[in-house]
């Protein structure tokens, strides 16, 4: 493997970071503008792009809210993002009902901003100590979970990393 490569994939991976609700546009955007604004932010960290088929599909499961005269705004922005992220090792009926039951408890934007400063902790962290089965059992439930789902993608992406590597030696 070449681990000079990987070093260098991880430096760079760690300095990703997802945006923050504030940082969204604040206007309502078309689907275009939608696509592109996700993919900014996605296409770095994940390297896959989403598409207007992706999109509508989860319009139409109720997994992200109707756009409102297809325009579209931040919250649909986060949603777009957490689903993006989650699909990598969560059906979407879970990433539905764990959207449903964090803005159940929180208000969008706060419920979103907590779960980017998780997501963007952890993988700044990577290296870290002690990071690894960091769980508080007197947590919230569903803070439990949302670090579980944030490591398991995270270090799914590694995986797949470390792998691509590893073959690309063996060529």
């Amino acid at each position: 493997m070449q681990s000079r490569e990987f070093e260098e994939w991880l430096a760079e991976f760690q300095q990703l970071r997802l945006p923050l609700w504030s940082e969204f546009p604040d206007l309502e955007l078309y689907m275009d503008q939608v696509i592109s604004e996700i993919n900014q932010w996605l296409n770095p960290l994940l390297d896959v792009k989403i598409t207007k088929t992706m999109i509508n599909s989860y319009v139409k499961m109720a997994i992200i809210e109707r756009p409102d005269k297809k325009r579209y705004r931040r919250d649909h922005l986060a949603e777009l993002i957490v689903v993006s992220i989650m699909k990598l090792v969560f059906p979407l009926e879970v990433i539905k009902q764990g959207i449903s039951q964090a803005l159940a408890n929180e208000v969008a934007s706060r419920a979103y901003d907590q779960f980017v400063a998780l997501f963007n902790t952890e993988i700044a962290n990577i290296n870290a100590q002690l990071t690894v089965n960091e769980f508080n059992l007197k947590e919230e439930p569903l803070h439990i979970v949302q670090k579980v789902a944030v490591k398991s993608v995270i270090y799914k992406l590694i995986g797949t990393k470390l792998v691509t590597l590893e073959d690309s030696d063996s060529i």
